[in-house]
């Protein structure tokens, strides 16, 4: 029994370690789980404060039961019916269908062989290791960058397999403790019924929410957070009142239907990913990691790495290639989604639930379970979250992973900022309002479109995936500070730019917010607009004018990067760098 001050210090040190690993996993640009799961591991090593059961004790398992299925809500709320084709619909369906079928006898008969444990808990590895997860494919993909196609498959099929891999845990549970027990009946129906109970309960939260939200949208916008955490957690409460783990089903069905109405903005709800969703992924990954000591892990590290190989390279593209066959995904993508089958904090948690239960009922290798389940999870990770990118290039299925410049507004000024960078060899997008603009960016051979500016978070963050840095250079001192200060709390300060405005200029909004200032502070729109006007060209050493009379934009380095050059700093040159300059032919004739 923990004193007092050791579950302090537990909480505290589980809340801290989590914060932590998801700081550094960003600082390092790898997927927060890489570190998530050694971090907790050596914390339940290295103290015994960090123990779920002794910090929350039979409370641990509906606490782990409740954070899923708040996570598989905000999964549930970015999955759009319309990125899914008649062709890729099909392929989700029979990932989810057979292929998650196949993938439990596949493991299942794999464990057996290799653990020579019962077929009774063989199964339970096997369906709980059917699953993948949103916590760890969705990070992935936003590191990958791959084709719409895949990314759309691997979203839904990383969403939808969590709960349905749950209720063939609890299926198998049914089915291995009768045959323990002998006396508790085991009922075949249970999955469809569960299935069933947890979608009705789903698709009625649904429509409590649906009615909260239209209600406080009107009057009280920032309590939708807080609404929508309570209508998941009833929802979620009832269902597994109702049977166990309906709950995971109808958190993810309830997500699934706010995401396809239109009526209501979900931006806010969407809150979830920064705050609540995200420490809790962090908080369950260490608590239940903490939980498998080093002896047991040793005990399975070498076959549990066999086992890992044989899902990797044998069930995971057996699977594929069953649940593709005939989609509209071509070979190259296939590929990559057969290599790509990270296993997240549903398996943990119901491997921590189950493995429990069986050891209760006296089900011999009941104690392996969760062991084996951590292997697999880390391994997984660890070997996806360092190949996927490269594998994704290799296939040619990745993003370019160049920068990749937005320039907002499609003025001759915007135009012409965006032509040079694009002839210093960057890619470079426009984003404007202006039918006449976009066509003139066109017949420049630049790539424009209306700004999304002002849609739901999750269609800004579709559109900004691959976007490094951002020049905000309209007309309107107004709207380059607001679209800045927007736009910086997708990217962050440091890559969002906008011209500097003019003297009298009112402060739209506060200066620490309205991003980083482009070029020189008196290079306000006007004066820009009017040196391109008067002649001014944008060149590499500033085409034959003098260094007192041009002033530096960017700094070409020698690997051919580009660097925005902020007002009121040098350009950093190095060995090989050079300078893009705006010349100045002449006085300005600035246009108002």
């Amino acid at each position: 029994m923990l004193t007092e001050n050791q579950i302090i210090a537990g909480l505290a040190l589980v809340v801290v370690l989590a914060i932590a690993a998801r700081l550094l996993a960003q600082r390092f640009r790898m997927p927060a789980i890489v570190l998530l799961l050694p971090v907790g591991f050596l914390a339940g090593a290295i103290t015994d404060d960090v123990h779920p059961e002794a910090l929350f004790g039979e409370a641990f398992q509906p606490i782990v039961s409740f954070g899923v299925g708040l996570i598989l809500f905000e999964a549930g709320l970015r999955l759009r019916l319309d990125e899914l084709g008649p062709g890729i619909r099909h392929a989700v369906l029979r990932l989810i269908t057979v292929g998650a079928l196949l993938t439990l006898a596949g493991v299942a008969v794999a464990t057996k062989l290799i653990f020579g444990l019962g077929w009774g808990v063989s199964a339970m590895l096997g369906a709980i290791l059917v699953v993948s997860g949103p916590t760890v494919v969705l990070p992935l993909l936003s590191f990958v960058r791959p084709t719409d196609r895949v990314r759309a498959v691997l979203r839904w099929e990383g969403t939808l397999i969590d709960p349905i891999g749950a209720l063939l845990g609890v299926l198998a549970l049914d089915a291995v403790m009768h045959g323990a027990a002998g006396e508790r009946p085991f009922h075949p129906g249970l999955l469809v019924s569960s299935l069933g109970i947890g979608i009705a309960v789903g698709l009625a939260g649904a429509a409590v929410l649906w009615l909260i939200l239209g209600r406080l949208e009107r009057s009280s916008p920032g309590q939708a957070v807080g609404a929508t955490l309570m209508a998941v957690t009833a929802a979620i409460g009832v269902a597994d009142l109702l049977r166990d783990d309906a709950g995971l089903v109808a958190a993810a069905a309830m997500g699934m239907v706010i995401a396809q109405q239109r009526r209501l903005d979900v931006s806010r709800i969407l809150e979830f990913h920064g705050t609540v969703v995200e420490l809790l992924i962090g908080i369950l990954f260490v608590l239940i990691s903490a939980s498998v000591t080093p002896s047991e892990v040793e005990a399975v590290l070498g076959k549990g790495l066999i086992l890992v190989a044989v899902m990797v390279l044998v069930v995971r593209p057996a699977v594929v290639a069953v649940g593709t066959w005939r989609s509209d995904l071509d070979l190259r993508e296939r590929a990559f989604a057969a290599w790509m089958a990270p296993r997240g904090i549903v398996a943990a948690a119901t491997a921590s639930a189950f493995s429990l239960s069986l050891a209760g009922a006296g089900v011999n290798g009941a104690e392996e379970i969760l062991p084996i389940a951590f292997v697999v999870i880390f391994a997984t990770v660890v070997l996806y979250g360092l190949t996927a990118v490269p594998v994704a290039r290799l296939l040619g299925v990745a993003g370019t992973g160049a920068p990749l410049f937005l320039v907002v507004g499609g003025n001759p000024a915007a135009r012409a900022v965006a032509g040079a960078l694009r002839d210093a060899g960057a890619r470079v997008r426009l984003w404007t309002s202006s039918r006449a603009e976009r066509e003139a960016a066109g017949a420049a051979g630049l790539e424009a479109k209306p700004a999304p500016l002002g849609v739901d978070v999750e269609s800004l963050e579709s559109e900004l995936e691959e976007v490094t840095d951002v020049l905000v250079m309209t007309s309107s001192d107004d709207f380059n500070a607001l679209a800045a200060f927007e736009l910086r709390q997708q990217l962050g300060r440091e890559s969002v730019f906008r011209l500097a405005p003019r003297e009298d200029a009112a402060v739209a909004v506060p200066a620490q917010a309205e991003g980083r200032i482009l070029f020189a502070p008196g290079l306000t729109y006007p004066e820009l607009s009017g040196r391109i006007e008067a002649g001014a060209r944008i060149a590499a050493g500033g085409d034959g004018a003098g260094p007192g009379e041009a002033t530096p934009l960017f700094v070409h380095d020698a690997d051919g990067e580009l660097r925005v050059v902020p007002a009121g700093e040098a350009p950093r040159l190095g060995t090989g760098d050079s300078l893009i300059l705006l010349s100045s032919p002449g006085p300005a004739r600035p246009t108002r």
